[in-house]
């Protein structure tokens, strides 16, 4: 499949429902956002539920995305549970757990989750993957309503150097299958700063194909208790969950706060046509 052949919104299950793509870097508020969206009626999240075996090349993951968006949807209307990950049968609000020897580690695993709320046809199916939709994001923006989710660059390099995950090394997986040569790039980047400075780079660069509108703060999702996500979808302007920022999360050194501003600010990045370099110190 050619990507200039796509047809805008071609998915649309005949106009009875509506598929959503969710994306950004990791440790941007992706998850946060999951975990608000599923407080809707008639609305579904999911939290990364594909797998990367399913992403060995661009055209096969345009592929697959198609095809589990309409197995999730036949299987939320007819058995009222979809693939997702999880921690205790629900989608969390973070899947990392507290820091307190070393890294933090994942609390989520992949499994089938019921939800306990009637679905229309009509219901709005969203799903959430970050570096393997960003790395897609061209040819899916034709075929989805598509949004992506940005955090501080600061805090968000930050977040990376306190989990046990790829992007904490600074390379992912998924390129492999998406990216091979940004993947061997960045595996010759010696330094493990500089490394995350270009895949960060390297994330915020599909995100110039598209609109100011299917772009969202995380620190307006968070100054907004939710609201904001109505960009996504209208109902959620209705949402009033109190959060906290926390890109001065007290796990974050300042002294490496210090160090990523100054490395992102000399690296010049894509990044920096969202935020100012003021607010990267």
């Amino acid at each position: 499949m050619r990507f200039g052949q796509i047809n805008r919104f071609s998915n649309m299950d005949n106009n009875t429902g509506q598929n959503i793509i969710l994306t950004g870097p990791p440790r941007s508020g992706t998850t946060l956002s999951c975990f608000l969206l599923n407080q809707l009626p008639n609305t579904i999240a999911l939290h990364e539920p594909m797998n990367l075996g399913m992403f060995q090349s661009q055209e096969q993951g345009l592929e697959e995305t198609q095809q589990f968006f309409a197995a999730m949807r036949q299987s939320l209307l007819t058995e009222g549970k979809a693939l997702s990950k999880v921690k205790a049968g629900a989608i969390p609000s973070n899947p990392f757990g507290k820091a307190e020897q070393g890294k933090r580690a994942s609390t989520v695993k992949k499994d089938w989750i019921h939800f306990d709320k009637p679905l229309q046809p009509d219901f709005t199916l969203i799903i959430k993957q970050n570096a393997h939709f960003t790395f897609l994001l061209e040819p899916l923006n034709l075929l989805y309503p598509l949004y992506t989710i940005i955090r501080n660059p600061v805090s968000t390099i930050a977040s990376w150097n306190t989990i046990q995950a790829p992007v904490s090394k600074g390379n992912l997986t998924v390129l492999k299958g998406l990216r091979p040569a940004l993947f061997e790039e960045l595996e010759c980047i010696p330094d493990l700063l500089d490394r995350q400075v270009r895949l960060l780079h390297e994330l915020y660069l599909p995100y110039r194909l598209l609109r100011k509108d299917q772009i969202v703060r995380y620190e307006d999702i968070v100054e907004s208790n939710g609201a904001v996500l109505n960009h996504l979808v209208p109902s959620a302007s209705g949402i009033h969950h109190p959060l906290e920022n926390k890109n001065r999360n007290a796990i974050y050194d300042d002294s490496i706060r210090s160090n990523i501003a100054e490395r992102l600010l000399r690296f010049g990045g894509s990044y920096l046509d969202y935020y100012t370099e003021e607010q990267l110190v």
